[in-house]
């Protein structure tokens, strides 16, 4: 009869054991989260009131542990119950131009059958966090706010997730539920129309028409008359036939047109808003090549910029982050091995760069491939030269480029 009852208890043991195993240890603890550091500093306070009243017997100190206790239970009772607040978030454009105002809707239900009291809803947007007064709802009714996301500067701003919030009148206990998930914006940097053309000299027959006439080519542009010196074989013969005289083909020449842009991302090399210029700038280069359905490539200190299409490019951009790169030389090299039908280079350099670094990054691409180094200099004259086997361009800010560029820029 004695070892029955022990055996009991070793499988009482065993079940209870394995029933602990089995829930996580963070489940447990998962309540104690809802306690804010106010409700902590009360919660230590009456357990030294509870601790001197029963080894000192101070009166006093145990009013103040019944008092802390009853504090925290009627906070508790008050966060109990979840909010009957549903969020639903709605962002419509998903991405902007740094300084514009993004705008998006959020809309609240009440779940119950019954009407709710208000509530608070937090919003996080950023690094930041916004709040929302819901006012007393009808059974099953909405309540819509519109709010809006302020841009300064290139990135990526995450919206959400919305948390309808409960809490006790002293900020003892705040219960959390989170609706939704994080809604990234992407702010892409500014950019502007600019006149460049990336068109090489290195003839290419599967390259871009230009306005250059050619006796031979492969892009037939007119028929004309012959002179001393064309190639007989260009003569169209029946035109030849019907008109008494030799007539030959005119062509328009065809030029390989990539373009590769470098831009200097190394974490040293910038101050201030000068690298988000120096983005706005080397964005803008690659978009005009784009919107011409040229080749374009775009290299970083940190790896590849995505140019497939002009909004993933954007979006690359938005992300983009400086890094403690390799020096600028190795990345041009670099870029230029993994690139070699580049036509032309463009290097977007830091207002640290000398005229001497300039004047080497001309040198490192082949003679055939136009290079410009394109130098971010605020508060500074926007000036050009030719420099080793390119030009040096300064560039005060993204607004002077265009008038840069049109006075004879890069090439």
């Amino acid at each position: 009869m004695t070892v029955r009852p022990r055996t009991l208890t070793g499988r009482a043991r065993t079940v209870v054991a394995a029933g602990l195993r089995a829930v996580p240890v963070g489940r447990l603890l998962a309540p104690l989260a809802a306690v804010t550091p106010t409700g902590w500093a009360v919660a230590v306070v009456g357990a030294a009131g509870a601790l001197t009243a029963w080894g000192a017997g101070w009166v006093e100190a145990e009013v103040v542990a019944w008092c802390s206790l009853a504090v925290l239970v009627m906070a508790v009772a008050q966060v109990l119950v979840r909010s009957p607040h549903a969020i639903a978030l709605s962002l419509p454009t998903r991405r902007v131009v740094a300084g514009q105002t993004a705008v998006g809707d959020m809309t609240v239900t009440n779940r119950r059958s019954r009407r709710s009291g208000g509530g608070v809803i937090e919003l996080p947007i950023g690094t930041g966090a916004g709040q929302f007064l819901v006012p007393p709802l009808g059974a099953r009714s909405q309540w819509n706010e519109v709010f809006s996301v302020v841009t300064r500067r290139r990135g990526v701003i995450m919206v959400g997730p919305a948390r309808a919030v409960r809490a006790d009148a002293l900020g003892l206990v705040r219960r959390v539920t989170v609706w939704g998930r994080p809604e990234p914006l992407h702010v892409h940097p500014r950019t502007v129309h600019v006149p460049f053309d990336a068109t090489g000299f290195q003839a290419d027959t599967e390259g871009v028409t230009t306005a250059r006439l050619s006796s031979s080519d492969v892009s037939f542009h007119t028929l004309r008359d012959y002179e001393p010196g064309d190639d007989r074989r260009h003569v169209h013969w029946p035109t030849t036939a019907r008109l008494g005289r030799l007539i030959v083909r005119q062509y328009e020449e065809t030029r390989r047109s990539h373009h590769l842009v470098v831009v200097d991302t190394r974490r040293g090399s910038w101050s201030g808003d000068d690298l988000e210029t120096a983005l706005s700038a080397a964005a803008s280069l690659a978009l005009a090549g784009l919107s011409r359905s040229r080749t374009v490539s775009l290299r970083s200190s940190g790896g590849w910029v995505p140019t497939g299409s002009p909004v993933g490019m954007l979006d690359a951009l938005a992300e983009l982050d400086t890094v403690d790169g390799q020096p600028l030389v190795d990345t041009v090299l670099q870029a230029l091995a993994e690139r070699p039908g580049t036509s032309v280079l463009t290097v977007v350099v830091s207002p640290a760069t000398s005229d001497d670094e300039a004047a080497r990054l001309t040198t490192l691409a082949h003679p055939d491939v136009v290079t410009g180094i394109l130098r971010i200099r605020p508060q500074a004259a926007s000036r050009r030269r030719r420099a080793g086997q390119g030009r040096i361009v300064d560039c005060p800010g993204l607004e002077d480029l265009p008038r840069v560029l049109a006075s004879g820029g890069l090439s």
